[in-house]
């Protein structure tokens, strides 16, 4: 080729080599919210030009068994949350152990892993592969930096914790007091709202201020109800419920189950003119920002893409221990009401719609106040700043 040609190459090869390497560990297979949170900082390493990022489903590290035990997540939330209840409970518990399996099965896989991507510094978006990962760069002396980002906001097992990382970022101040409490040395934590995806961001700026005299005068109110990826939920029961109130509009989200999604179909074929049904949505940001309540389970990262958005959310399910801090994080905040099981979804709906729509209004003026539109921004720049310090 001519010079010009060559010196293109040559000055595009140098750039390349300049990058530095983020892998990041996390899990697909275990819940949206990791893959979420994962997909959060890849939208915003993709607007720079000094790094590039590789993702791996850390139960592939283990072969197609690891796969399959992490795919057991779904199906045992949905059926059952007392065994669910009993693996956390066990795991939180007894991290070291969880440690020692994961090590032995993710090993060779690694450490190739490793050989071949050599990366600058290795993020965990998952608990489970935490310190085993750290006992395996210490077992080949390998200095690359390792950072941990919490994907929960109180209820932080011990699963998550090493001190040795060189970094782990917190999304609450008690999710960094029980850091601190586990050992971690507080000038390694930083305090970081939950990043979220790029096209939620998008539909989030679109929201300047909360508009209250159009909140009062909407006539309709569009309920959003949302099972998780997994599709968990009484969701007929739930839209049951909502058909009752006045001028109620129904969007609902069954995520992955898509046999629910039949079911659902065919239950309320009658009120299709006010109910719609979804299965698994890549544009979830719309209905965020055009519906006026979300019913939900207590997942994080359902809980964050709502506050971003300014959607007052009912809580109408949770997960035993992981998921119960996320309410807590929830109403110490004003962001959102919890429906337990003394108290029906009816009443709160009412709640917030009496009084010209008073708490309603409260909650969205919450939620615009607590959110952090540029968390992946942050995230990234506290990771950028470990490589540089090189430890």
């Amino acid at each position: 080729g001519s010079p010009l040609h060559y010196n293109y190459r040559r000055r595009e090869s140098e750039n390349n080599m300049a990058k530095k390497k983020i892998l990041i560990i996390t899990s697909y297979v275990t819940g949206h919210g990791h893959k979420s949170v994962t997909n959060a900082i890849e939208d915003e390493i993709a607007l720079r030009d000094d790094i590039e990022v590789k993702s791996i489903e850390g139960f592939s590290l283990a072969g197609q068994m690891g796969v399959k035990i992490g795919s057991l997540y779904a199906p045992i939330i949905r059926t059952s949350k007392d065994m669910w209840r009993f693996i956390y409970e066990v795991t939180c518990k007894r991290p070291g152990a969880v440690k020692t399996l994961v090590k032995r099965l993710i090993k060779r896989k690694f450490n190739r892993l490793i050989d071949e991507y050599k990366p600058d510094l290795i993020l965990t978006t998952h608990p489970t592969f935490t310190s085993a990962i750290i006992d395996l760069l210490r077992e080949k002396k390998r200095k690359i930096p390792f950072a941990i980002l919490f994907t929960d906001f109180i209820s932080i097992s011990p699963v998550w914790i090493d001190h040795r990382a060189q970094l782990t970022i917190a999304p609450t101040d008690m999710a960094k007091s029980f850091a601190e409490r586990s050992g971690v040395s507080e000038d390694k934590i930083k305090i970081i709202s939950l990043p979220v995806r790029a096209n939620i961001l998008k539909a989030a700026r679109t929201i300047e201020k909360i508009d209250e005299e159009k909140i009062r005068n909407k006539k309709e109110v569009d309920f959003l109800v949302m099972s998780g990826g997994d599709g968990s939920g009484n969701l007929g029961e739930i839209v049951e419920r909502l058909l009752k109130i006045e001028n109620s509009r129904i969007s609902v989200v069954t995520g992955r189950n898509t046999k629910l999604k039949e079911i659902l179909d065919k239950r309320f074929d009658y009120f299709r003119d006010r109910v719609t049904i979804y299965g698994f949505v890549n544009d979830i940001e719309n209905l965020l920002i055009t519906h006026d309540i979300g019913i939900t389970k207590a997942g994080a990262n359902a809980v964050i893409e709502a506050v971003n958005c300014c959607l007052p959310i009912i809580v109408a399910e949770m997960l035993p221990g992981q998921e119960e801090g996320n309410v807590d994080f929830l109403l110490r905040n004003n962001c959102g009401l919890y429906c337990n099981k003394n108290t029906s979804i009816t009443k709160l709906v009412n709640k917030l719609l009496k009084d010209d729509k008073k708490r309603l209004i409260e909650i969205k003026k919450a939620q615009f106040e607590l959110r952090d539109l540029d968390a992946s921004k942050k995230v990234v720049n506290e990771l950028v700043n470990i490589m540089r310090r090189g430890k």
